[in-house]
């Protein structure tokens, strides 16, 4: 997919003692929301500063 459209993935975990995604134990960590929020808040704000948000 990449080839096609550019792309970035983060890791934003739930910490080591966590299952991994797709695991059936895997319990999606709420408080981790706001990080996120801010990580892509951050990065559009930094995108537009800079000019090089998409059109």
């Amino acid at each position: 997919m990449a080839q096609e459209c550019p792309g970035v993935y983060i890791w934003l975990g739930n910490g080591e003692d966590s299952a991994s995604l797709h695991n059936p134990k895997y319990d999606f960590n709420d408080a981790n929301l706001p990080l996120g929020m801010r990580y892509w808040v951050a990065l559009v704000g930094t995108l537009l500063k800079d000019g090089k948000l998409p059109a």
